[in-house]
């Protein structure tokens, strides 16, 4: 039993990481987004050429980033299922099987998993800074 409740904490540290580095990275690209507001107004940032390429090298910077934040969650997302399939293979052992038994009511009620919803968020944000790319050159 104490064997499990170790590995079922390092499962919540997984958890927590995830977490910390999702409010980091939309930390950042709210940053990024502000600063391309902040460019695309026109305001002095050492010249006309300087603005140009700071239109177009901002997007990129922001979907670059959106790209590792994709690849971060889906790390983050197949180290947990791994550790909930070892979870559920001690839990066999044990007299109630709680994860397994929570996952069969949450599938029954049409649930999907938290992480499908937050794998979305990168690409909103990247399709965002398509647009900003877009319009860049369009201008």
């Amino acid at each position: 039993m104490d064997l499990f409740k170790t590995y079922l904490a390092t499962a919540e540290k997984v958890t927590d990481r995830r977490g910390t580095a999702n409010q980091w990275l939309l930390s950042i690209n709210s940053a990024i987004v502000g600063l391309y507001g902040f460019i695309s107004k026109g305001k002095e940032v050492g010249g006309e050429a300087l603005v140009e390429v700071w239109s177009w090298a901002i997007p990129v910077a922001g979907i670059i980033v959106c790209l590792a934040w994709s690849s971060i969650l889906a790390n983050y997302r197949k180290l947990n299922a791994a550790k909930f399939t070892v979870l559920n293979e001690m839990e066999k052992h044990l007299p109630v099987a709680v994860f397994q038994k929570e996952e069969e009511v949450y599938r029954r009620a049409g649930r999907r998993d938290l992480s499908s919803a937050e794998a979305v968020i990168p690409w909103i944000f990247g399709g965002l800074y398509v647009v900003f790319l877009v319009s860049t050159f369009a201008a």
